[in-house]
């Protein structure tokens, strides 16, 4: 089963904690993909670099910032292949991020296939365009039935004509949040709870990573996604390699 990892930041960390954050990502990243539980990752900008897109009776609206206010943010993911929620779990408690902040654990929908230009982003080239991330957020409140099939029917068009664009990279929905997995780990101790690392009204309902000239054509590309005319879209970059 095919899980992502949100890797949670939050201000500055100690110098001591970089020191250790540096030195045991890169070991964590050689075991998992050694395991071959680890399928691609990469850092996300700062969420000052985040624009959050609207639509609404036609216009389109941009805002600076991620799609919420917080304490913590999404400092990156981890797309993980996993015998069972427990592996993830066992997997997540050894990334050194979740011995300083958190790590919320959220299956995919079924169905998440990943291609050539996901291989290609998994290993650092963006030869083909600027990877920018885009996190389809949701305010929880159900739409009529007819407009949410109609959301879904049009996102699947909107996903179909990126790829015969050469824009996308990868993109699936994840499972609700009520099946996120949060982990800590604490003087040792793995500490879980239910839901996602920080409660919000509004959550990620999925993510796709795109491959364009740069923001504006990201923004662009958000825009045009029929969830953006009822929720909303966080356009962010990546960290260049």
């Amino acid at each position: 089963m095919k899980y992502l990892l949100f890797i949670c930041g939050g201000g500055v960390p100690a110098p001591e904690d970089v020191v250790v954050l540096q030195r045991e990502c890169s070991r964590w990243v050689e075991e998992m993909e050694g395991r071959g539980v680890r399928l691609l990752g990469r850092e996300l900008d700062l969420p000052a670099t985040a624009a959050t897109v609207r639509v609404r009776d036609g216009e389109r609206l941009v805002a600076d910032g991620p799609f919420v206010e917080t304490k913590e943010f999404i400092a990156g993911f981890d797309v993980l292949e996993c015998a069972d929620l427990d592996e993830a779990i066992e997997v997540a408690a050894k990334h050194p991020s979740s011995w300083f902040r958190s790590i919320e654990i959220r299956p995919f929908a079924d169905g998440l296939e990943l291609g050539e230009a996901a291989a290609r982003f998994a290993t650092g080239d963006d030869s083909g365009g600027t990877p920018y991330c885009l996190m389809m957020c949701l305010d929880g409140i159900a739409a009529e039935p007819e407009v949410e099939e109609a959301v879904v029917r049009d996102g699947i068009a909107w996903g179909e004509d990126l790829q015969q664009r050469g824009r996308k990279v990868l993109g699936h929905p994840l499972q609700h949040k009520d099946m996120a997995t949060t982990v800590r780990v604490r003087d040792g101790e793995t500490l879980l709870s239910d839901g996602p690392f920080v409660e919000t009204k509004e959550f990620i309902g999925g993510i796709s990573v795109i491959s364009c000239a740069g923001r504006e054509e990201a923004i662009e590309i958000a825009a045009a996604h029929p969830l953006a005319r009822h929720h909303m879209i966080e356009v962010r970059p990546f960290v260049s390699e």
